[in-house]
């Protein structure tokens, strides 16, 4: 009986089969991406006296070893809340200071106490450079002129009498431990992210017509002088303060 022949089975094909697959399984898949915010990180700044800050005016968030959340000393359940407190937080007083709460207090200026500020540090100013002070101390002036005109800017767009501002030392203090979940770390992070956008978009829909993405957008775009000062504006009625405590184990 004659041997049988084994028909030989093509593969010159299979390779771009194999190709067309891993193809297919790199455009299907998806993969997590790290979470990650960018902020700038002020100078040290040495000071001889710690600076008393009333409790008043500090929103403590904080995470422990179990992701437990907890918000002033109270303990919650739902990260989603978090932007509810910084909303209450900014908002309690904003509209009338009441000493009776636990919330920052705002202060109120006008155009012409802005006008004396600016004229008193033009003056400092001008003896400063004459008597050769050191540079950075007059450096520091001209900051503080810039944030005053800033102020001044703010104030003819914001179209009242006075422009209100939350305390100085108001901030949001965020505190978590070394075996807190980065997942955790960032909901905190994007909540109170969110609490100030929503507080920015609605005054930049109230005052210019437009929600704040669009403005803020336009200006990354275009970086025209009208925009900047919207900007500003909006910067100075809801700053946006974030203190991260160095985590504790």
């Amino acid at each position: 009986m004659a041997k049988r022949e084994i028909e030989e089975i093509n593969a010159g094909s299979m390779a771009d089969i194999a190709f067309l697959l891993l193809i297919f399984f790199l455009v299907t898949t998806t993969m997590d991406k790290d979470q990650a915010y960018i902020r700038n990180i002020p100078k040290k700044v040495e000071v001889s006296k710690p600076v008393d800050v009333e409790k008043r005016n500090i929103l403590a968030i904080k995470a422990n070893n179990q992701n437990q959340l907890m918000v002033r000393d109270m303990i919650f359940e739902d990260p989603n809340k978090i932007s509810d407190f910084v909303l209450e937080f900014y908002k309690t007083n904003e509209k009338k200071n009441d000493p009776t709460n636990n919330f920052p207090m705002y202060s109120r200026i006008s155009m012409s106490a802005i006008d004396q500020n600016i004229a008193a540090i033009e003056a400092e100013i001008e003896q400063m450079e004459e008597a050769g002070m050191k540079a950075d101390i007059v450096n520091f002036k001209y900051n503080q002129l810039d944030e005053w005109e800033k102020k001044k800017r703010a104030l003819k767009l914001y179209g009242d009498n006075e422009l209100p501002e939350i305390h100085v030392q108001a901030n949001i203090r965020i505190e978590v431990q070394q075996a807190t979940a980065y997942s955790i770390f960032a909901k905190m992070q994007s909540e109170i992210e969110e609490a100030i956008f929503e507080l920015r978009n609605g005054e930049c829909e109230r005052l210019f017509g437009m929600p704040y993405s669009v403005l803020k957008r336009r200006f990354d775009q275009d970086k025209k002088a009208e925009d900047q000062a919207m900007m500003d504006l909006l910067e100075i009625l809801y700053p946006a303060r974030i203190i991260e405590v160095t985590p504790k184990k």
